[in-house]
């Protein structure tokens, strides 16, 4: 991410940077910058978010990155991708309405301020959270909570952004969640699968467990558990339940890994059900399975 003025100081003439832009696939993403580095990898999505950041500190210098701005910063991850960026500025500072641009014109505490491991000017991760969660519907809002405390986030901090979240649009609908944030949860569609299987009042009793065979090795390491005690069936043992990502389990390798898996879990009389992203956009289709299951 470069700006006008770099490239001009560069020695690039308004009408070079215009055709070597157009040859090279640059992009303008605010006013008076460049992003010159494009490439379609799978972390594409997330590099084009980390450039709008960078793109809004370098040409808004008093403005600070907000909301989900600021959690992309943190490598919080669930949160959904959108083409722009959203900063706080301070009374005063009014920003002029630019595409990508969300502005938000706010008085911030020194302690709800910050700067990430690239030294860009952000809110802190409880302001952040405070800020996007109530925002978030439910299975979003698990998702980056959860992601949160995998990234190092303490109960603590959830409790001081919980606190500072009261009176925010939409905070009562997501209220809940702060207290079923689980650093467990590896990703944010087996965040999803559990918010159902709580709305559904059918919790799972443990995250990642490790099922070893009588040698003690790992054979298996289920996403949520929940135990045979619970089950209507007493002769079968507990019923895993695991989210399929198409990343992780859309090739042929992982197929006959989570058959192999499958096999193995069913030997020791458990059962498994797989739920997949689409599974989650329904709230009864997650719960009304499991209980066929159970």
């Amino acid at each position: 991410m470069l700006t006008t003025v770099q490239l001009r100081t560069a020695g690039l003439s308004e009408a070079r940077i215009h055709d070597v832009g157009r040859r090279d696939g640059w992009r303008q993403l605010l006013r008076g910058t460049r992003l010159v580095a494009v490439h379609d990898g799978d972390d594409a999505l997330d590099d084009l978010a980390r450039s709008w950041n960078q793109a809004a500190v370098l040409v808004l210098p008093r403005a600070v990155l907000a909301r989900d701005s600021a959690l992309r910063e943190l490598r919080v991850a669930g949160l959904p991708f959108r083409d722009g960026v959203c900063v706080a500025v301070p009374p005063g500072a009014e920003l002029r309405g630019r595409l990508g641009l969300e502005a938000l014109v706010t008085e911030l505490a020194p302690e709800h301020v910050t700067t990430s491991v690239w030294g860009l000017a952000m809110t802190s991760a409880v302001r952040s959270l405070a800020d996007t969660v109530p925002r978030c519907d439910r299975p979003t809002g698990l998702s980056v909570l959860d992601s949160a405390r995998r990234r190092g986030a303490t109960e603590a901090s959830l409790v001081a952004a919980r606190v500072l979240a009261q009176g925010h649009r939409g905070c009562r609908q997501v209220d809940d969640l702060w207290e079923l944030a689980d650093p467990d949860a590896e990703t944010p569609l087996e965040s999803r699968v559990r918010l159902r299987m709580v709305d559904g009042h059918l919790a799972p009793d443990r995250l990642q467990q490790r099922l070893r065979d009588a040698s003690g090795r790992v054979y298996a390491r289920p996403d949520m558990t929940i135990d045979r005690e619970r089950r209507r069936r007493p002769h079968r043992g507990p019923l895993f339940v695991e989210a399929d990502g198409v990343g992780p389990h859309g090739s042929p390798t992982a197929a006959f890994r989570d058959r192999d898996k499958t096999s193995a879990i069913t030997a020791d009389d458990g059962d498994v059900e797989r739920f997949t992203w689409r599974d989650t956009l329904d709230p009864m289709r997650i719960p009304w399975r499991l209980r066929r299951a159970l």
